[in-house]
């Protein structure tokens, strides 16, 4: 892939969030079976499902621009879950776990909030109407899911903080 333009550079950082949202994806509904709060287990299939969306909007930016995503893996995604996958094989507690997976998943929205504010602002850089609107499209999302993930922490840690 060659970088020597911003719009090189733009494409590269949309490839790399196109690969990380497929991964979030999938690890959405991994870890939706996992957590033994049912709310959260229901907002993480319903965060599943605008995942899903997001990946539509990243497509239809690429083929806006007459592109199709390179292979660029999401390093930081690729760590998460590497991380997710050492602790479960660490065997901790229904409780411990779920706070685990929520933890991991405010990582995620904060580092999809980041990428997507970036993309954002060279979609404005390049006066590009079509790209901004989608991109903040998935912005939003990022930023409402976030907001969720650290109400549900907060509500959890104390039920789990009363009951220990």
């Amino acid at each position: 892939m060659k970088l020597d333009t911003p719009k090189d550079l733009f494409l590269y950082e949309m490839s790399a969030m196109h690969d990380g949202e497929k991964k979030i994806a999938e690890m959405l509904t991994e870890v939706a079976g996992k957590v033994n709060d049912k709310a959260l287990a229901e907002m993480l299939r319903t965060h599943k499902k605008e995942t899903d969306q997001q990946i539509e909007n990243l497509e239809k930016c690429f083929e806006h621009l007459g592109e199709s995503p390179q292979r660029v893996p999401c390093a930081t995604v690729d760590a998460i879950r590497e991380e997710y996958r050492e602790f479960v094989g660490m065997k901790p507690s229904e409780d411990v776990l779920t706070m685990f997976i929520l933890g991991g998943a405010a990582k995620i929205e904060h580092f999809e909030i980041a990428s997507y504010r970036g993309l954002v602002g060279k979609a404005m850089l390049m006066g590009d109407t079509q790209l901004i609107q989608s991109l903040e499209t998935n912005l939003l999302q990022e930023e409402e899911t976030a907001g969720k993930l650290e109400r549900c922490a907060h509500e959890l840690g104390q039920r789990m903080l009363a009951r220990a």
